[in-house]
């Protein structure tokens, strides 16, 4: 049976709609590498949460009095939020008038490159913030005081206050989204970075605010999103690592 070529499209119908409302991720992002640490991350916070959580949580605060725990206890509020959202919003407010302020469109675009930059790592750390504070919400899980006040060792999902709950770890959160961020502005300071992230990470279970599980989970936030972020970024065209450019040496 003919068809009537008034009616012939060069495309099946509907093929069009479901380019739209396609769930095939992007190939810039990073989903399959993102799921499978997912995955382990689970699995390891499984495990510390059944057997090892709370010989850890014991072992530390029996050692609460030592002088090397005294050392993370000082280091731990280096994981507060907003020593780092200070000077990145700082930062981007700076570089983004002095891009307003240059009269060279080579250097205009560079310092606004660089304003970008700096955004990347505010919203880094936002996005992996707000995650983080709902899946503490999500998961209510008592802190090691309470297992220290009355043994209570729980989870009480969507029953707990925020400043109650302890997983993901927010310093954790806070500390690892900055750093990774600033490693990709900064790439020969990643070391140094990433050693930062750990000592703080770890201090929060060393003086026993948090469970080793809960820093895991953090961490995992935090590095997902930046990890994502970056590409996100890249893929638009904005570089984000901080170099020296001819156009603001003239």
């Amino acid at each position: 049976m003919s068809n009537d070529p008034r009616f012939e499209t060069s495309e099946r119908p509907g093929k069009a709609d479901a380019q739209y409302i396609s769930l095939t991720p992007p190939a810039w992002l990073p989903w399959r590498e993102v799921v499978m640490l997912g995955l382990l991350t689970a699995v390891v916070c499984g495990v510390f949460v059944v057997w090892l959580d709370r010989p850890i949580a014991y072992l530390f605060a029996a050692e609460s009095e030592e002088t090397w725990v005294a050392f993370f206890r000082t280091i731990t509020a280096a994981g507060h939020s907003a020593i780092w959202y200070t000077p990145a919003v700082a930062g981007f407010v700076a570089t983004y008038w002095q891009s307003k302020r240059m009269a060279d469109m080579s250097q205009a675009w560079e310092w606004r490159r660089r304003a970008r930059a700096l955004l990347f790592v505010v919203i880094s750390m936002a996005i992996s913030g707000t995650t983080v504070n709902g899946l503490k919400i999500a998961f209510g899980r008592y802190r090691p005081r309470f297992l220290f006040n009355d043994g209570t060792y729980d989870f009480a999902p969507f029953a707990l206050a925020l400043r109650d709950s302890g997983f993901p770890s927010g310093h954790t959160q806070s500390i690892v989204a900055a750093m990774m961020a600033l490693g990709f502005l900064w790439p020969r300071g990643r070391w140094l970075f990433w050693t930062v992230a750990l000592l703080v990470a770890a201090s929060r279970f060393v003086i026993t605010v948090h469970y080793a599980s809960d820093v895991i989970a953090g961490a995992f936030v935090a590095f997902s999103t930046a990890w994502i972020l970056q590409r996100y970024f890249e893929r638009n065209g904005i570089m984000l690592t901080w170099t020296a450019s001819s156009s603001l040496r003239r």
